[in-house]
């Protein structure tokens, strides 16, 4: 028996230009005939006989590219809707040897049909040549193919859970937090303000009016003082202006300062806000690196519109906070000089230098005692209403529902 090689290609690429994550295999296809040594010489002259058989393996070879490709094809549409809901790694290995099984058995039947279609051949060649009927031919087919793979790793392919700007996310919600009890802190405040300013008026009254007759001695006005306008109060004296005085300065100072920590505390929220997208999308964008999505620019513009959507509302509730505490701000400003005019009248009860008394007293008769425009109240107010509209912005900086809106739609969305 002689050998005659009706075919022997290596490396034939199984192509298609619509696959976008699968690698697929490489094939090595090998026909062999053995002729009876009878037959060789004349066999090996005969173009008809060379073209039938290698038109058969041809055909065969043909119909396994396409099958397999077409497989290819499939499992790629396959490969990439699980990459998109997030597939575990797990999965698309088993996805990826399934391709790989069914892959196998179309080289088997190729094997098989490639066999039988150069026998077929034969039996057609020996029907136009008689001499040729009483010879056998041996048929060897070895069809061989590389293992299909992914063009980038499994691994890399699978999406695992977006974190990228989660820490910024639960820092905010810890500001927002800090940011609405100073918030309340700056109301109370403002109401314990308000109540000393008006116990301190109160009190000025009395004892200035005390004060302001020649026969009493300001050392001991308290027991000059009109009582009766001071119902439910304790009984004015200096020592109540004073402590009243002091409570006065020492709350609008801490409220101050208050206002100043809660603008730090907003403004500080936007600025994690602004680091919360940046680390969002640089995961975005890293992610999109490996994936098999062409349009990878358009889908991080798509992504970092709808994030920009998805914290607007966010946005705009810490910038009203901000517009709102620089209105505080002023109004609390505001009373600066009403708080030191007080301060003020306080300190001219203590005088001792009876020249200086006697001019004090002098000057009380005849001056216009407005009351001081400080409105505890209006800030109050105004506090807490910033507080309440800080503090509904909490449930806006959710990071699941934050990235599930910027997602949407997307290649990352797993709805």
């Amino acid at each position: 028996m002689a050998k005659y090689v009706v075919m022997d290609m290596k490396k034939v690429d199984i192509k298609s230009s619509s696959l976008q994550m699968v690698d697929p295999p490489h094939l090595s296809f090998k026909v062999v005939v053995e002729l009876d040594k009878k037959i060789e010489k004349e066999a090996s002259k005969d173009p008809l006989l060379q073209q039938e058989f290698q038109a058969q393996a041809s055909e065969i070879l043909d119909q396994t590219k396409a099958t397999i490709q077409q497989k290819c094809e499939v499992f790629d549409k396959l490969f990439v809707q699980m990459v998109n809901k997030g597939a575990s790694d797990k999965d698309m290995k088993k996805q990826l040897a399934g391709l790989n099984n069914a892959i196998k058995n179309d080289i088997k039947v190729a094997e098989k049909a490639a066999e039988i279609g150069v026998q077929t051949a034969w039996k057609n060649l020996q029907g136009k040549r008689k001499e040729w009927r009483k010879f056998k031919i041996k048929i060897g087919v070895s069809i061989a193919g590389t293992i299909a793979g992914l063009i980038v790793s499994i691994t890399a392919m699978a999406t695992s859970p977006f974190s990228g700007g989660a820490g910024a996310a639960i820092g905010i919600i810890g500001l927002i937090k800090s940011g609405v009890s100073l918030a309340q802190d700056v109301g109370k405040l403002a109401i314990n303000i308000n109540q000393s300013k008006v116990i301190l008026v109160k009190n000025l009254a009395v004892v200035e009016k005390a004060a302001s007759k020649p026969a009493l001695n300001v050392a001991n006005e308290v027991s000059a003082a009109v009582f009766q306008e001071f119902l439910g109060i304790s009984q004015p004296s200096v020592k109540t202006c004073e402590d009243a005085a002091d409570t006065l300065k020492a709350k609008y100072a801490q409220m101050v300062v208050k206002i100043h920590d809660l603008s730090k505390t907003l403004n500080k929220i936007l600025k994690l806000q602004d680091k919360m997208k940046a680390e969002f999308l640089k995961e975005v964008s890293s992610k999109l690196k490996k994936h098999p999505i062409k349009d990878k620019k358009g889908q991080l513009v798509m992504i970092s519109k709808a994030l920009d959507t998805a914290l607007a509302d966010n946005y705009a509730k810490v910038q009203a906070a901000i517009d709102k505490i620089q209105f505080m701000y002023g109004e609390a400003r505001n009373w600066a000089k009403s708080v030191k005019d007080l301060v003020a009248r306080v300190k001219k009860l203590t005088l001792k230098d009876p020249k200086g008394l006697k001019v004090f007293r002098e000057g009380l008769k005849f001056a216009a005692l407005a009351l001081s425009p400080i409105d505890g109240n209006s800030i109050a107010t105004s506090a807490k209403d910033l507080g309440m509209g800080v503090g509904g912005a909490v449930g806006g900086y959710a990071y699941d529902k934050i990235t599930s809106k910027a997602l949407d739609g997307t290649v990352f969305d797993v709805a």
